[in-house]
C-alpha cells in the first residue's frame, strides 16, 4: 500500500519512536535476565539484542558517547546477520564455504596428532535440536555471527592466508566464547543505560518474561563427508549449509526465544517479522540460483511449491524498516502511521494496522509463526532431519 503525506506531526513520530525504544529496551533486559545460560541460547540471542542496541545507537545518534566508532560498527555487522546473509545467493556461498573452512581447520588442528589431520575423521559441524528433534541451532552459524563479514567476502585463498597468519584469532571454543561475551557485554551496557536513562519518560512500565527451559539435544558432522544430512557430499554443500542456517534462525525463533514471551510491547512481533521476511528473501534467492543455473529437480522444484515463496502474505517494504530501524518516519521524515490507526495504547501504536490494511497486533503475530512454521516444517522435511541421531547436551 503507498502511504502518503498524512496529519501527524513528526515531533510526535519522534516521541513514539523513544517510547518504543523505551518498551524494547524493558523487554530485553527482562529477556536476558530470564534467559536459560548456556552456549546455545547465548549466541542465539545476540542477532535481536543487536536490532535493539543498533536501533538504540540509530536514534540516538547525536548521543557520541555511548559507544566507540569500532563498537558501532560491530553492532551494525551482527544485525545484519539478522538477514541471515545480506547478499544473494551467490556471494553468500562464498561466505557460507569461507565459514566451513575455517572451522575444518580448528577442528582439524583439536586432532592429537598430525598426521591424522588428512585422515577426514573430525567433525566441523555442530548441530543443536530440541527433544522434539527440531534444529534450533548449529555451530557454524554461531561461529559467523561474530566474524568480520569483509574477511568472509574475500577468496577462500586470502581466508586460508589468513588463519594460517593466526590461527588463534579463530579459535572456536576460546576466542569465540570470549568475543561473544565482549560482545553482549557491551550491548548490555548501552540497552543498560537507556533502561536508566528512560525510567522517567513517559509513564513507568514494568514488562515481564516468562523463564523457559530448553532441553538440548546435539549431533556431529563432518560436510566434507557423504551423509544423510549431506547427500552429495562437497557438491551440495553450500545448499545443505544455507538451508540449516535458515532454518536454525528461525526454529531457535520458534522454539527457543517465543517461549519466553510474556508481556508483548512490541518487540516480539518485530522479532518474529524479522525472521518471517528474511526467510522468504533468503529463500528466493536460492529459488533463482537454481533456476539461473538449471538446477532446479523435480524434487526440489516440490519443496518450492510447498513453500509458495512467490505469494509470501506479510511482505511489507515499509514495516520491515520500522522494525528493522524503529523510526516511524519514512526517508523523507513523512509520518508513516495513517491518523485513523494511531493509538498510543495500541503495540507500535497502529503501525501494523497502517501497513496491514486493517489486520492488528495479534492477529498479525499468530498469521506470522503460522506462515514461519510453515516454512520450517518444509525446510525440516528438505533437509531430512528426522534422521538425525542426536544426544542430550
Amino acid at each position: 500500500m503507498e502511504i502518503g503525506k498524512n496529519d501527524i506531526p513528526k515531533s510526535l513520530c519522534d516521541y513514539l519512536s523513544l517510547l518504543q525504544l523505551k518498551y524494547d529496551c524493558e523487554t530485553v533486559c527482562s529477556l536476558v535476565s530470564s534467559l536459560q545460560k548456556d552456549g546455545v541460547t547465548a549466541f542465539g540471542i545476540i542477532p535481536y539484542i543487536s536490532l535493539t542496541t543498533m536501533s538504540a545507537l540509530e536514534i540516538l545518534a547525536s548521543d557520541k558517547d555511548l559507544f566507540q566508532e569500532s563498537d558501532i560498527l560491530q553492532i551494525k555487522d551482527v544485525r545484519l546477520k539478522l538477514k541471515i546473509f545480506e547478499d544473494g545467493y551467490g556471494k553468500s556461498k562464498k561466505m557460507l564455504l569461507n565459514i566451513d573452512y575455517l572451522q575444518d581447520q580448528v577442528f582439524k588442528n583439536m586432532l592429537k596428532f598430525g598426521f591424522m589431520k588428512t585422515w577426514n575423521i573430525h567433525q566441523n559441524l555442530g548441530i543443536y535440536t530440541d527433544a522434539n528433534k527440531r534444529v534450533v541451532g548449529n555451530t557454524q552459524y554461531s561461529y559467523y555471527l561474530l566474524q568480520d563479514n569483509r574477511l568472509l567476502k574475500k577468496s577462500i585463498e586470502k581466508v586460508a592466508d589468513a588463519y594460517f597468519t593466526s590461527p588463534d584469532k579463530f579459535n572456536l571454543d576460546e576466542q569465540t566464547g570470549r568475543d561473544c561475551y565482549e560482545y553482549a557485554y557491551k550491548c548490555g551496557q548501552i540497552i543498560g543505560s537507556i533502561q536508566s536513562g528512560f525510567e522517567n519518560f513517559d509513564t513507568p512500565v514494568s514488562i515481564a518474561t516468562k523463564r523457559s527451559t530448553v532441553q538440548y539435544h546435539y549431533t556431529d558432522y563432518n560436510t566434507n563427508v557423504k551423509s544423510s544430512l549431506f547427500p552429495r557430499g562437497e557438491d551440495g554443500k553450500a545448499t545443505t549449509l544455507y538451508l540449516l542456517h535458515i532454518l536454525s534462525t528461525i526454529n531457535f525463533l520458534l522454539y527457543v526465544l517465543n517461549s519466553y514471551e510474556n508481556d508483548d510491547y512490541g518487540w516480539w512481533l518485530k522479532v518474529n517479522y524479522i525472521a518471517y521476511y528474511y526467510s522468504i528473501h533468503k529463500l528466493k534467492d536460492l529459488q533463482q540460483h537454481f533456476i539461473q543455473n538449471k538446477l532446479m529437480t523435480q524434487d526440489i522444484s516440490n519443496y518450492f511449491e510447498d513453500l509458495d515463496i512467490e505469494n509470501a502474505p506479510y511482505i511489507n517494504g515499509t514495516f520491515r524498516n520500522c522494525v528493522m530501524h524503529s523510526r516511524l518516519v519514512d526517508k523523507n521524515e513523512i509520518a508513516i502511521i495513517a491518523p485513523a490507526y494511531l493509538d498510543k495504547s495500541k503495540p507500535l501504536f497502529g503501525l501494523v494496522e497502517t501497513c496491514f490494511n486493517g489486520m492488528d497486533y495479534q492477529q498479525l503475530k499468530l498469521s506470522l509463526v503460522s506462515e514461519t512454521t510453515k516454512i520450517s516444517n518444509v525446510l525440516s522435511r528438505w533437509l531430512g532431519v528426522e534422521s538425525l541421531q542426536v544426544k542430550p547436551l
